[in-house]
């Protein structure tokens, strides 16, 4: 059977609720607010009801690796780690959702269809997934339509930016406190140590070597123009390293241009982009529409990281995007 399709694959293992309590973040009863959205925690619940089996017999397969009886306890922290998970596969789908009305896509049933069909179907999709084949086909048509974003501006983004690696969270507020303050001075600001400026890139240009899969989902293009961001460059959310500290990046967007020339080259253009790449840069699309939106998450899933798109455990390692300040006239 050929591979399910990544935001399908991303959420395999099954999830189950997490015990404790908790507040909604500003209605009673809310996992997440998206706008004026309210995604309800008894939703959450009920689809985590339906993973608890698969999730079973994937702790039990690997405690058998391990020597473990089977019905071990699951890990607290596996539990943590996949309920973020779902709430913010449960976000993605809102903005993709709006993004999609606004940008006039529509997904017909037939390339569901197709794309399930090359899975093996919707039944074999589910089965060991933790998902029903109602809720796999909505997973695999908010990909499809992820793509259908990112192919409308492939060929036509360029954004031109500073950057900067700083070694903690607070080199990196410092930096970027001064850059909001006074844009003019970001090339002087970026040009020390290991910074760049007036850096000009566009998504099917590879970086640095990097493949073009992890180019094209850079977080590069999807930072709104006149904007300062900080986000952890490093492990710090997988709980082995303080969040406070780093590496951290600054990116300053001088300017996101949807103007670019037919691509040179050495520039893949978007016709020659497989799905999965297409799907990841698709995805960075939406964080401005997150930005104008508003994301908020209960604390008793975790927070909200507007640089990655996702729920994460500590308020900490959380990415900040800061409006410039437009200078005087």
């Amino acid at each position: 059977m050929r591979r399910l399709l990544p935001l399908v694959t991303s959420v395999l293992v099954g999830l189950l609720v997490l015990a404790g309590c908790g507040t909604g973040p500003d209605r009673a009863g809310a996992a997440a607010i998206v706008g004026t959205t309210v995604i309800p925690i008894t939703e959450i619940q009920d689809n985590l009801r339906t993973a608890v089996p698969d999730l079973r017999v994937a702790v039990d397969q690997q405690g058998a690796q391990q020597g473990v009886a089977p019905g071990a306890p699951i890990p607290p922290q596996l539990l943590a780690q996949e309920s973020r998970r779902l709430v913010t596969v449960r976000v993605l789908h809102e903005l993709i959702a709006e993004q999609a009305r606004r940008d006039g896509i529509v997904v017909a049933p037939q390339r569901v269809d197709e794309a399930l069909a090359r899975a093996g179907g919707a039944e074999a999709a589910a089965r060991g997934s933790g998902f029903d084949p109602a809720t796999i086909r909505g997973l695999v048509a908010d990909q499809l339509a992820a793509g259908d974003i990112g192919r409308r501006v492939f060929d036509r983004l360029t954004v031109t930016i500073d950057y900067a690696t700083a070694p903690d969270r607070a080199t990196a507020e410092a930096l970027a406190r001064q850059v909001a303050d006074d844009p003019s001075r970001a090339a002087q600001l970026f040009g020390q140590g290991s910074g760049a400026s007036g850096l000009t890139l566009r998504p099917g240009q590879q970086q640095q070597g990097a493949p073009l899969q992890s180019s094209a989902s850079s977080i590069l293009f999807g930072l709104p123009a006149g904007t300062v961001t900080i986000t952890p460059g490093g492990s710090s959310q997988s709980g082995g390293q303080d969040p406070a500290q780093g590496p951290w990046s600054v990116v300053h967007v001088q300017q996101r241009s949807l103007d670019a020339p037919p691509a040179a080259p050495g520039v893949t253009p978007a016709a020659a982009v497989d799905d999965d790449t297409m799907f990841g840069f698709g995805l960075r699309q939406l964080q401005p529409l997150a930005l104008e939106l508003g994301v908020t998450i209960s604390p008793r899933y975790g927070a909200w990281d507007p640089t990655q798109l996702d729920v994460v455990d500590d308020p900490g390692a959380v990415g900040v995007v800061t409006p410039v300040r437009t200078p005087a006239p």
